[in-house]
């Protein structure tokens, strides 16, 4: 019983020794766990299996499931994957050699056929020292650089000529006096190797290509000098084969317009030359007089005490004007034509006829009749006032780009240019750019040719014009003069502008079409100039045309007008239009109109 751990109490019931050995064998003994009942475990699985079904079926805690097993495991699978690419990124990520090495590269080494417009770019696996970098460097064959870095890993040496030599073997050695960032220096040297690309032959000049010839001009040719500031145009002989001239210097010379030398017929001091139309005579002005002298010897024939500032010849007699008026030459001297409408001004120019004169007076260029000195002004208030020629009639003046009659009409415009106007009506227009020519109705324009044409002059013959360029005169022949339309051709080609206006509503572009009778004709509403009704104009087409039996300068021309509603056309009127022109070289304009339904 020793050792063993007796109950106090038992002591005090059991004082009998047998009962006290008795229990301590009892204490001592291992007594066995009754047998189960099988019932019992039956119901117990039934409990368990239950519970397990309830767990299964229900959600449980987001921390339980995270903390199952299987999840644990995908978690620590994933970790190990992050662990390891992240090594390998790091890995990567550092430059060759590491940080104990310095590693020298160039995408140019070895190559065979470097360009030659560029730097050499050496590169670098750790920051550098830039002074001790580029101190180190060597190159062979030797060549003056400059160096450029980008950041402290990337250098560049640029050949101070700019460009590296053609077909050049180069040695780029990077010496070990090159420091990193860290001072710590370069192992060994390392030489960058390449060869430049052969030079490009430079590509041959191209030969200039011609310029196509776009001039209808023929037999250009430059005839003589004349100076600088010539201000009076050429004269031309009857038979279209010598030029008059007046050089800078004054000197009065004529020349062959198929070319040569040039002969003097006054030395010096003469100005406004005229030819006269025979071609047998010639005046000029010299010191305050005018002088007439014999073609083509030059002999003086007449001396007239006269300080003109215009002379013309109107058949075989000479005119001129001055400041007191126009006079012309009769068997016993000169005889006054005309008085001068103003003492301060001066007439210009005389017309080919004789019957106008273009006079300056002040600012206002006047339109000056001969015989009874009534004056026109030409142009309004600003109106140009700068004189450019007559018609060789002598029927239509040219101002300031405009054709005027002698009332100081306006009959039509021209572009801008020094004009001439040949005796087959045909207007040429010169100026610094090109020369172009056009009939005085303003049709068919053409451009002659490019270049300077000032101070342009026909000849007689009409296709033959003289010209300055520069300080030379020139002489050139230009296309045969077009032959213009029919009279009918042109009238109604007029009348399909002034409807095609009136079908698109343009009430201003349709007056244009219009003289001053027209104007009046269609001011009175009936018929109006832009018809508007509840109908709507939607075409017109001409029924008949025919030109007055008794002039080819108006013709008749019946237009039928439609006008209908939507796609329907309901009525049709015809107006009778009466076109008009007062010379063949005028445009025509429509001048009166008659309307019936």
């Amino acid at each position: 019983m020793s050792g063993q751990h007796i109950d106090p109490e038992l002591n005090d019931v059991l004082q009998d020794p047998e009962l006290l050995r008795l229990a301590g064998m009892l204490s001592q003994a291992e007594t066995q766990a009754p047998p189960l009942d099988d019932a019992f475990k039956s119901a117990l699985r039934r409990q368990l299996m239950d519970v397990a079904w309830r767990s299964a079926e229900g959600k449980d805690s987001w921390w339980r499931q995270w903390l199952s097993p299987p999840r644990l495991s995908w978690v620590g699978a994933a970790a190990v994957v992050v662990m390891i690419a992240s090594v390998v990124i790091y890995t990567a990520a550092q430059p060759p050699g590491g940080f104990n090495e310095i590693i020298v590269q160039s995408p140019q080494a070895d190559q065979s056929a470097v360009a030659l417009r560029q730097p050499i770019l050496v590169s670098f696996n750790q920051p550098m020292d830039h002074p001790s970098t580029e101190k180190a460097v060597q190159i062979t064959p030797a060549t003056n650089v400059t160096f450029a870095w980008n950041g402290d890993a990337k250098m560049f040496i640029q050949p101070v000529s700019g460009d590296l030599a053609p077909n050049t073997q180069y040695q780029v050695t990077i010496g070990p006096g090159a420091l990193t960032k860290t001072q710590q220096s370069l192992a060994a040297p390392t030489t960058i190797t390449f060869v430049t690309q052969p030079s490009t032959p430079p590509a041959p000049t191209p030969s200039p290509s011609p310029k196509p010839n776009t001039s209808l001009l023929t037999n250009v040719q430059q005839l003589a000098n004349i100076g600088d500031g010539v201000q009076y145009s050429p004269q031309w002989s009857a038979d279209s084969g010598t030029v008059y001239f007046v050089t800078s210097a004054g000197a009065l010379e004529s020349v062959q317009a198929k070319g040569g030398s040039a002969s003097t017929l006054v030395t010096d001091g003469a100005s406004l030359p005229a030819i006269s139309p025979a071609g047998d005579r010639l005046a000029y002005v010299r010191s305050g007089k005018i002088f007439i002298i014999a073609l083509p010897s030059g002999s003086s024939v007449a001396e007239i005490d006269s300080a003109a500032t215009a002379l013309t010849w109107v058949n075989d007699k000479l005119y001129w004007g001055s400041g007191a008026g126009i006079f012309t030459l009769g068997d016993s001297g000169p005889v006054q034509l005309s008085h001068s409408p103003d003492s301060s001004g001066g007439v210009i120019s005389i017309a080919p006829d004789g019957k106008h004169a273009a006079f300056q007076s002040g600012n206002t260029l006047l339109l000056l009749e001969v015989a009874t000195g009534h004056t026109v002004p030409l142009g309004g208030v600003g109106a140009p006032t700068t004189f450019q020629g007559w018609s060789p009639n002598g029927a239509r003046v040219v101002y300031g780009g405009i054709v005027a009659d002698m009332n100081g009409r306006t009959i039509n415009t021209l572009p801008a240019g020094d004009v001439a106007w040949s005796a087959k009506n045909r207007i040429l227009l010169g100026s610094e750019t090109a020369a172009y020519s056009l009939r005085p109705d303003g049709t068919n324009l053409i451009k002659l040719a490019d270049g300077t044409f000032r101070l342009p002059a026909w000849a007689p013959d009409s296709n033959t014009f003289a010209f300055v360029r520069g300080s030379a005169l020139w002489v050139a022949t230009a296309p045969a003069t077009p032959t213009p339309p029919p009279s009918i051709t042109q009238a109604t080609t007029v009348v399909t502008g002034f409807m095609n206006a009136r079908l698109q509503n343009e009430p201003d572009k349709a007056r244009t079409f219009l003289d001053d009778a027209g104007k009046v004709a269609y001011a009175s509403g009936n018929p109006q100039l832009i018809p508007s009704s509840d109908l709507q104009f939607k075409r017109f087409y001409i029924l008949v045309a025919e030109v007055d039996p008794s002039s080819t300068n108006t013709a008749r021309v019946v237009v039928r007008m439609v006008f209908g509603k939507n796609k329907q056309e309901k009525v049709a009127i015809e107006e009778t239009l009466i076109v008009h022109r007062a010379l063949s070289s005028d445009p025509f304009f429509i001048d009166g109109v008659s309307a019936s339904a």
